[in-house]
């Protein structure tokens, strides 16, 4: 199904901690400080990352919460 392209390294890191394999990285062609990390794109890799982005929101909404109260 060909690559998928990863900007974000903590994201990176939790599907690498999720089992899966990080199959190379390279710079950053638009920002050389910065890597790319590239894992191969499955129907299942586009679910883990969708869950992990809910996971990331809702942590921040229960950040915001404890803040104002």
């Amino acid at each position: 199904m060909g690559m998928k392209l990863i900007y974000k390294k903590s994201l990176a890191l939790s599907l690498i901690r999720m089992g899966y394999d990080l199959e190379y990285i390279s710079r950053n062609s638009e920002n050389p400080k910065y890597q790319v990390f590239f894992f191969e794109h499955t129907e299942k890799l586009n679910q883990d990352i969708a869950k992990l982005h809910e996971q990331l929101h809702l942590e921040r909404r229960l950040s915001i919460k404890k803040w104002r109260i």
